[in-house]
């Protein structure tokens, strides 16, 4: 994909080279932001994608200049679904507080056989995040070293790890926030097949 998308430098964003993303679960990609109408066009029509998952700040696409409100017109008019979870690029723990009801918005979008495209700017570390949340969530991988490594061995990127541990800690254990960081580092990045069934409920009775 990154070759054939002519990103031979897959680790830095060129916001002028357009879209750049990767299929890393079937209905699920995972990519650079929608820098107009157009893109959102392709992203529906060219690669069959109805759910946009959004975790951008307003101020990351005022930056680029991207205007948000014609890439909404453009999902209402294409019959988009367009979700928006903005967390605060480069803060893990931001992104770990925005986790949860990301993934569980991916999941349910791909449980009714929807084809989802989540981005934040570079995809580079939210979205990827959010991805790698839903392969070890929701997907065959009862590690999540072993999810992240699925998803970075398509799509070079560098998304917090920690974070994502931090998210599943937040759903499954009932302690504070904060005594995540006493724990050791191999905490809660495992998961059996009970686990997930009460993740996964817990995101559906807690998570809005």
């Amino acid at each position: 994909m990154a070759k054939q998308m002519h990103w031979d430098t897959p680790f830095e964003y060129h916001f002028d080279r357009g879209l750049y993303f990767h299929e890393v679960a079937p209905g699920l990609c995972c990519g650079t932001q929608p820098r107009n109408p157009a893109e959102v066009e392709q992203l529906a029509k060219r690669h069959g994608i109805n759910v946009i998952v959004n975790l951008q700040q307003d101020k990351d696409m005022q930056h680029w200049g991207v205007d948000f409100e014609a890439n909404q017109r453009k999902c209402t008019e294409l019959g988009l679904q367009l979700i928006r979870k903005p967390a605060i690029d480069f803060d893990p723990h931001s992104l770990r507080k925005t986790l949860p009801t990301a993934v569980k918005e991916v999941g349910l979008a791909i449980q009714q056989g929807k084809r989802v495209y989540v981005h934040c700017t570079a995809g580079l570390g939210r979205a990827p995040a959010v991805c790698i949340g839903y392969l070890y969530w929701y997907g065959p991988y009862l590690s999540l070293h072993e999810a992240y490594d699925h998803l970075t061995s398509i799509r070079p990127c560098g998304p917090k790890k920690e974070a994502i541990r931090g998210a599943t800690f937040d759903i499954l254990d009932d302690r504070h926030f904060d005594q995540f960081f006493g724990l050791p580092e191999d905490a809660w990045a495992f998961l059996n097949q009970d686990d997930k069934h009460r993740l996964q409920q817990r995101l559906y009775d807690h998570w809005h």
